[in-house]
């Protein structure tokens, strides 16, 4: 049994570790001086267990500001939770938020939790320091459900070299290690990287040893096929780097890396085989969609606007098993579009926002239903980007609405838009980006990375009541 106390609120350096026996500290971190004053101000914080088995969050204290403690009472020492701060305005509104990774409290006796809170419909930089460099147009992962990983890029003379963010302690790492080379697309399989370059070469790069081995070529395709191309993951872990995503040169060719099936000694880090569309693309969008499988649209004036490589289905379970090797065109005509980005909405319905036409035009927000058996159309969201995008990416905050981040086609300054069917937001940067990449972070928010030394978090704001 333990009890933890909250360290001063706006403290943002490490402070000392409490020094009671049992006690460890929470410490939350701020980079906006306004992140609880700002109007309208913070008025009640709540700390809230999350359960790592899946369970609904439990309340460990509430405490009205200003405060500089907040006892969270004696707690399980083998429990293992995640830690989410929310706090509210004087109508309950919620208006920061943070959270921390999962940690087992035994391991916190005499030590200091960061948990880093910002301004929930805001973006935000990340505490810790900056990067090394502002590379443009990063690989990016994350790895080990801690580590982010920022690599290759559009500098050759940084390519190679890479800079790791640790969420455990909001920072980046001081020493993060050089790569056997420049990687274009990344899939992560624990702490092991595969690294494929431009020449179409892959290596396996294990970042806890920074070791590299190289990866053996795959019989019926070659890497450089994918090279460039961007990585979807499964609800299994399954791992696909899509290469008629990338934005050099068409290609109907997926590369799937299934980390489950250890069963061929030549790929110890996961089984590895080619799928095929139907026809080559170039700058599409791709998602996973659960029940449906992989899903691909766009970059393509003759193919169908819309493939799916399809996970099997069973009459009694519904979806099980590998995805078909071969896509399989559904009835939508096709989308020339070329830079847009693709994420998941309900079941069935995906939204493709950001993009370009052949004429250098927004594509338009769209969604389209995968369940459509004939003469399909997307239907097109009333809403359209102020500003066109390439290389967007875009997040699901709700069943209708989505985050889309993409540079501008020729300048490549970065935007971030909140978009619903009605209307398209745009969400400032908090300092300016150029030709950045998006992903999810650890501990659930929206990461904005490169094209400057700064991180920038996203967590949308709560749905209205």
């Amino acid at each position: 049994m333990r009890r933890l106390l909250l360290a001063p609120l706006f403290v943002v350096a490490p402070a000392a570790a409490c020094s009671s026996t049992g006690s460890g500290t929470i410490q939350l971190l701020i980079t906006d001086p306004g992140t609880f004053s700002a109007p309208p101000p913070v008025t009640r914080l709540t700390v809230s267990a999350l359960d790592t088995a899946g369970g609904p969050p439990t309340t460990l204290a509430t405490a009205s500001l200003p405060a500089t403690t907040i006892d969270l009472g004696l707690q399980n020492e083998s429990n293992v939770d995640a830690i989410e701060i929310t706090g509210t305005d004087a109508n309950g509104i919620e208006r920061v938020f943070g959270a921390s990774l999962p940690f087992q409290y035994g391991q916190l006796t005499g030590l200091t939790l960061p948990i880093f809170v910002q301004r929930v419909g805001q973006l935000a930089t990340m505490p810790g320091g900056k990067l090394s460099d502002s590379r443009q147009a990063p690989a990016v992962g994350v790895f080990e459900g801690e580590y982010l990983f920022v690599g290759g890029g559009s500098d050759a003379s940084l390519a190679s070299t890479s800079q790791i963010y640790d969420f455990a302690q909001f920072a980046p790492l001081p020493q993060p290690p050089s790569l056997p080379r420049a990687p274009l697309s990344i899939a992560f399989v624990g702490t092991v990287g595969w690294l494929i370059d431009a020449s179409g070469s892959a290596t396996y790069f294990d970042f806890s040893s920074s070791t590299a081995a190289a990866v053996a070529p795959l019989a019926g395709g070659s890497f450089a096929d994918v090279a460039g191309g961007a990585t979807v993951i499964a609800d299994d872990g399954t791992e696909f780097v899509v290469g008629a995503t990338r934005t050099g040169t068409q290609t109907s060719t997926v590369l799937e890396i299934d980390p489950n099936d250890t069963s061929n000694p030549a790929y110890p880090y996961g089984n590895a085989r080619w799928l095929s569309l139907t026809e080559p693309r170039l700058g599409a969008s791709a998602t996973w969609v659960t029940g449906f499988g992989l899903v691909v649209a766009g970059g393509s004036a003759s193919a169908s606007g819309v493939e799916v490589f399809a996970v099997p289905q069973t009459g009694t379970t519904g979806a099980t098993g590998p995805v078909a090797t071969r896509a399989t065109a559904l009835p939508y005509p096709p989308d020339p579009s070329a830079g847009a980005g693709a994420t998941t909405l309900t079941t069935n319905t995906v939204l493709l926002a950001g993009g370009i036409t052949p004429s250098l035009q927004d594509a338009g927000a769209r969604t389209i239903d995968l369940g459509c058996s004939s003469m399909c159309a997307p239907t097109p969201w009333q809403a359209s980007l102020p500003v066109p995008v390439v290389s967007a990416q875009v997040f699901t905050l709700s069943p209708t609405s989505g985050f889309v981040i993409g540079n501008e086609p020729l300048s490549g300054t970065t935007h971030a838009f909140v978009l619903t069917a009605a209307a398209a937001t745009e969400i400032p940067t908090a300092i300016p980006h150029t030709n950045a990449t998006a992903t999810w972070s650890p501990v659930g928010s929206i990461l904005l990375v490169g094209g400057a030394d700064d991180i920038e978090s996203f967590v949308p704001s709560p749905p209205s009541p």
